[in-house]
């Protein structure tokens, strides 16, 4: 059995006591410079977190209902998703990183409908509304074109529907969402399916609404 270098040996015995250091340094650089449960929490909470969710909630709520306004679509069902995350120390090798933020706030809405008509007609007549004057619907003829998988999209507005073989799933709570709303509560995907059949999804880009640098 060979003898291992002695400096090796020393070079090891010098290194560990660092690493443990430096790494209990950094679970607390990591604790105190995070933003807390609690605390991420408690701002979320706060009045002015409240009116900054509630005026994104209305826009994107005037957005879905646009569509219905001013297309053969009737809204049947709105999935809002609403999160807060708290801000995390990064570690740039070993040089830490405070967050951007000590709390970050966003909202995504869902929107699905049914049509009378079918959906190449549903299609041409949301593509049509996109070009009249001060629409809020940025879809259209020349900035959007189906791209045969059931799809379109412009300026962060994803619009899908149903095809043969590939339903529009239902909606899922993700875990770790700051508030869920689905509305009606009663409705479902395959509820709408099964009486208006095919089922049209509009998703609109999120909206980050408060921020605490």
């Amino acid at each position: 059995m060979t003898r291992r270098p002695v400096k090796i040996l020393v070079l090891r015995a010098m290194t560990w006591p660092i690493l443990v250091t430096f790494n209990v340094v950094a679970r607390v650089w990591t604790l105190l410079g995070s933003t807390s449960r609690r605390g991420a929490r408690r701002l979320a909470d706060s009045g002015t977190a409240r009116q900054a969710r509630q005026a994104a909630e209305v826009r994107l709520r005037a957005i879905a209902h646009a569509y219905a306004e001013s297309t053969p679509l009737v809204l049947r069902l709105l999935v809002i998703e609403d999160y807060c995350t708290r801000g995390m120390v990064g570690w740039d090798l070993f040089t830490p990183v405070r967050p951007a933020h000590r709390v970050s706030c966003w909202m995504r809405l869902t929107a699905y409908y049914s049509s009378p008509l079918p959906p190449t007609e549903t299609i041409s007549r949301i593509l049509d509304a996109g070009k009249q004057p001060l629409s809020g619907i940025p879809i259209t003829h020349e900035t959007a074109r189906e791209d045969g998988r059931g799809e379109l999209t412009h300026a962060g507005h994803t619009f899908t529907w149903g095809q043969p073989g590939s339903p529009v799933s239902e909606p899922e709570r993700p875990a770790n969402a700051y508030r869920f709303v689905c509305e009606p509560p009663t409705a479902s995907v395959g509820s709408i399916r099964r009486r208006y059949g095919t089922v049209f999804v509009l998703t609109l880009p999120s909206d980050s609404y408060y921020r605490i640098p």
